[in-house]
Order: C-alpha cells, then sequence, then structure tokens
C-alpha cells in the first residue's frame, strides 16, 4: 500500500506538471497571437489615417462642388434661360447670406474654392466670400466663362477701398455680379447686377487698374 500510494504520488506530480506545462505554452501562444494582432491592426490603422491625408484636398473640393450642385438644383429649373439662373442665383445669394468682416485678406492660390465653403456653410461673410460664393453657383448653373476679381471700389464710402466681385462673360462681352455691394449699398435694388464692365457707371465704382483675377473652373 505504501508503494501504490508513492507511486500514485508521482503519477499526479508528472500528469499535473504536464498540465502546467501544456497551459503555460498555451498561454504563450495566446500572447504571441495578441501581440501579431495589435501589430496587424496597427499597420492597419496607419495605412488609414495615411489615405486620409493624401486625400484631405480632393475631399474638400468634392464637398464644395456637392454643395454648389445642391444649390444650384434646389434654386433653378432645367428650362431657365441662363439669365433668368444668373438672376436667381443672384437674388438667392443676397437673401441666404449676411455679412462677417474678413481681416487680413491674403490673395493665395485656392481662397475662392475655400471662402466660397466656409460661406456656405457659416451663412456670413465678407465680399470676398460673396464673391466667391456666387462665382461658384453661376459657373455651375450656367457654364459661363466666371470670374472672381480682387480690387478697389468706391461704391460704398466714395473713397478707393479693397473689394472683390464676381464677373461673368456673356455674348463675348464681361459683366460685374456684386451681390454684396448690391445688398447693402443699393439695398438689394438690382443695381450692380449685370453691370456692362465698360460702362460708364461701372468706372465710377470700381478701378480697373490693378484688379487680380481668379477664374472659376
Amino acid at each position: 500500500l505504501m508503494r501504490s500510494s508513492a507511486a500514485s504520488d508521482v503519477y499526479k506530480r508528472q500528469v499535473y506538471g504536464c498540465r502546467v506545462k501544456n497551459k503555460s505554452l498555451y498561454l504563450t501562444k495566446e500572447r504571441i497571437e495578441m501581440k501579431s494582432i495589435k501589430k496587424y491592426v496597427g499597420i492597419f490603422l496607419l495605412a488609414l489615417c495615411l489615405i486620409g491625408t493624401m486625400q484631405a484636398v480632393p475631399c474638400k473640393a468634392a464637398s464644395l462642388n456637392s454643395n454648389v450642385n445642391g444649390i444650384v438644383k434646389s434654386q433653378v429649373l432645367p428650362e431657365d434661360t441662363k439669365e433668368v439662373k444668373l438672376q436667381k442665383l443672384f437674388q438667392y445669394t443676397e437673401k441666404t447670406y449676411g455679412y462677417k468682416r474678413q481681416i487680413g485678406f491674403k490673395n493665395k492660390k485656392g481662397w475662392a474654392k475655400t471662402y466660397a465653403q466656409k460661406m456656405i456653410k457659416s451663412k456670413k461673410g465678407s465680399c470676398y466670400h460673396f464673391a466667391a460664393v456666387y462665382g461658384y453657383l453661376a459657373k455651375k448653373a450656367t457654364g459661363y466663362k466666371v470670374r472672381v476679381a480682387v480690387g478697389q471700389t468706391k461704391g460704398f464710402s466714395g473713397s478707393w477701398q479693397p473689394h472683390a466681385w464676381t464677373e461673368v462673360k456673356v455674348k463675348g462681352k464681361w459683366y460685374i455680379f456684386d451681390t454684396n455691394m448690391d445688398k447693402f449699398k443699393a439695398k438689394s435694388k438690382m443695381k450692380y447686377y449685370n453691370m456692362l464692365k465698360t460702362s460708364k457707371a461701372a468706372k465710377k465704382v470700381y478701378k480697373n487698374k490693378g484688379v487680380k483675377y481668379v477664374n472659376i473652373k
């Protein structure tokens, strides 16, 4: 009986040892698998970050295009003439957006897109924002050549001051569409809508020298 008991103890120790050893191996294998999973997850997340960074600029452009499309579809009819579309969107811009002063404007590449998008989102902006947003709306609705002009005007105070407005080329001639001036100076009387750039009235209000343009595409 003593021998049998001793043998039993040895057997138990051997079996228990194997179990402990196997459990240790299992835990070690599990840790390795978890480390591998974390490694691949980290690589995957890093890849997503890099893709997001590379696509940041195109996403902004697509967002502006989508917003402009939505506004045009909601404000004009397919059967409207191009002139009617210009007028409807001019009135929409005056009615929808309010004024917020812009301090320290810089004529950097791509500013028109940025300002148009900000105007759509915040519903407030300066003359630069008004000119940019109407420029994109007019371009989308008509397909005409459209540009945003950055120059000077004396339409507000009688003295020359920095200003921006939209210009549209219709039948070979450039016309001024100044939503900002029309809303706050003329009180939305359409005085600064479809104004021939070479007319005497335009020359009295807008300085032709030193004007810089941004073509809307």
